[in-house]
């Protein structure tokens, strides 16, 4: 066991703060006293179950930052631990990490589909006593850019709401196979978003010729088996493109998911992104990004979530992407439409709006007053205020002389006819900001 490994497990002093053992998970809350004025607190993890095939709970482990070592806190020999904050709570945790697992395994599934195999660093090895086994991506990248080559040929394209792929065949030098180009719709994308793409393998471009020139992402299948006899691989090259329109978002949001539910405890498999590729420095996001941790069993997945009537979408739109671009977390209906897909709205937007939002922005209009699902959202944030005891909530946009109900008049709010709404969105960011 190495000295980073022994500072999680060994200590002068050591006490279980809290235990629990639940849904395929033994987690312990662990305080570790070295001297007099030297104490830390681990989180220990160890695992009871495991699927047949495809990622399993250890990689994600390690992917949040986890290390596995021999363990003397819990049952099994050996555990996953890592360097917490003392106020973590193992009972919040687990379920989040339940969450996160799944949401990862469907976004394997998906990415699979599309040809991208998740690079996975433990595998069974926890389970079989063995050392971890980890799995690499499948083809081999190129030794060009992707782009630049004597043969260059665009085969096919498609596209979704969020994405424009290109599927172009390059030959030349050493490099002969295909390149799938991204060109997110719209740009700029956000700091999550890119660090998923860096996950993935994806590398920028900065002038692609498949977009006018413009930026785009990519990644590289390399034509195997020159042998007319066996099958080459170009099969598997085009039925991975073919299903990107279908799936490559899905499995976006799902990592994205992943990454939601395991931010509020201070861990994630996203990693920031100084520079890119060719070495330019990335726009750095302004302020400090708050934490998601909130008083509560509930950690927060919003700073903001917004209310409003279809008339007012137009404004909701431009206030939701100029906070999304300040680096905060924004629930905009259209930023995640995926997410409704089956459920049952009532229970979900009453999630959303009276427990896992910092703030909620609310416009008030006549014909938000009038609308039966902005009355819905409007008494779940309400009920939020309240338990809130005095600290704001509700954050009130005045769009025309409507009253809201429940809400007293000596509340104030932001009128439209005096501030625009890119006033009126700065304005938030310092609220949130001063908040984190």
């Amino acid at each position: 066991m190495d000295g980073a490994q022994t500072r999680l497990h060994e200590a002068l002093k050591t006490e279980v703060v809290k235990k629990l053992d639940g849904d395929g998970l033994e987690v312990a809350l662990v305080e570790l006293q070295h001297g007099r004025d030297d104490t830390s607190y681990s989180l220990h993890v160890c695992p009871s179950s495991y699927t047949a095939d495809g990622a399993q709970t250890t990689d994600l482990l390690a992917l949040a930052g986890f290390q596995r070592g021999r363990c003397g806190f819990l049952t099994g020999r050996e555990c996953y631990a890592k360097d917490v904050d003392e106020t973590l709570d193992p009972e919040v945790f687990a379920p989040a990490f339940v969450r996160a697992y799944g949401a990862f395994r469907q976004a394997e599934h998906h990415l699979e589909t599309c040809g991208i195999l998740l690079d996975l660093p433990e595998g069974w090895g926890f389970f079989r006593g063995r050392h971890s086994r980890r799995r690499q991506r499948g083809s081999p990248g190129p030794s060009g850019d992707g782009h630049t080559s004597s043969r260059r040929e665009r085969v096919k394209d498609a596209s979704d709401e969020r994405f424009a792929y290109v599927f172009t065949w390059i030959e030349g030098g050493r490099d002969r196979g295909w390149t799938t180009h991204y060109r997110p719709m719209p740009l700029p994308l956000s700091p999550e978003v890119r660090a998923t793409f860096d996950y993935l393998g994806l590398r920028e471009f900065e002038q692609c010729p498949e977009f006018d020139f413009a930026q785009c992402f990519w990644r590289f299948v390399a034509f195997e088996n020159d042998d007319a006899i066996v099958e080459s691989n170009a099969g598997f090259a085009h039925r991975g493109f073919d299903s990107h329109a279908t799936h490559f978002s899905a499995a976006i949001e799902r990592l994205l998911e992943v990454h939601r539910e395991l931010v509020p405890f201070g861990m994630s498999f996203l990693h920031p992104i100084a520079t890119s590729p060719t070495g330019t420095s990335m726009p750095e996001p302004s302020g400090p990004r708050p934490t998601l941790l909130r008083e509560g069993s509930v950690p927060y997945a919003y700073d903001v979530a917004i209310s409003f009537a279809g008339t007012e979408r137009a404004l909701a739109e431009k206030l939701a992407e100029r906070v999304r671009a300040a680096d905060f977390e924004v629930y905009y209906d259209d930023f995640s439409p995926a997410h409704m897909w089956g459920k049952d709205l009532i229970v979900y937007f009453d999630d959303i709006y009276r427990r896992r939002s910092r703030y909620c922005v609310i416009f008030i209009s006549k014909e938000y007053v009038e609308r039966v699902w902005t009355n819905h959202e409007r008494r779940s944030a309400q009920a939020r205020a309240l338990q809130e005891r005095g600290r704001e909530y509700i954050l009130p946009v005045q769009v025309d002389t409507t009253e809201l109900p429940g809400m007293p008049p000596t509340v104030h709010r932001l009128q439209l006819k005096e501030h625009s709404i890119e006033r009126i969105a700065d304005l938030l960011i310092q609220r949130l900001r001063q908040r984190g």
